[in-house]
């Protein structure tokens, strides 16, 4: 072979092996923003649940963190397939709206979905301090605010989060509205 000959060869294979090398590279690239992709949609879709090893009995941390999981909404469990068992407060609430004229007022009452029949005793031992809680979060409500669906489901958020953030054994599921009115 002559040296034109061995030019011309390598100088046809040079272009092969770069077209390779960055075909390569786009692949790599490609995979990496895929995972990165995935990632960050996992990091950001707010799962909050808690492993099963860290609810086991043998966990001492498990006795004192219940774990709370969370709905569609991200902080209710609408499984309406399995109820937990249900405790109505038994007074209806009546609390004035935040409004220019002071003139508006809501009228409701709720029932609280349990995650045990445990929490039976501790809601009987602490129902002054949740009906405070509800009352303080529905008074400080515009009716704007409530007025919509999605205002009533942001206002059971509120509502579940308040009062879990003061249980023990068991948290509250979902609550549920049996009277609102708003006049």
């Amino acid at each position: 072979m002559t040296e034109e000959e061995k030019k011309e060869t390598s100088e046809t294979q040079t272009p092969k092996k770069s077209k390779a090398l960055l075909f390569i590279i786009i692949i790599v690239v490609v995979f990496i923003l895929i995972v990165g992709g995935v990632v960050t949609a996992f990091l950001l879709s707010g799962n909050t649940e808690e492993s099963v090893d860290q609810n086991s009995p043998n966990n001492p941390a498990s006795a004192q963190t219940q774990r709370k999981p969370t709905g569609p909404s991200g902080n209710r469990q609408a499984d309406y397939l399995n109820i937990g068992p249900l405790y109505p407060i038994p007074q209806p609430f009546i609390v004035n709206l935040v409004t220019q004229s002071g003139r508006r007022y809501l009228k409701t009452s709720i029932t609280l979905e349990l995650s045990n029949p445990k929490l039976l005793n501790e809601i009987n031992a602490k129902i002054t301090i949740i009906q405070d809680t509800i009352i303080e979060l529905l008074s400080s409500k515009s009716i704007e605010e409530i007025a919509t669906t999605k205002g009533k489901e942001r206002l059971k958020d509120e509502i579940v989060n308040k009062i879990n953030d003061f249980l023990i054994d068991g948290y509250v599921k979902n609550i549920f509205f049996t009277d609102f009115v708003i006049q």
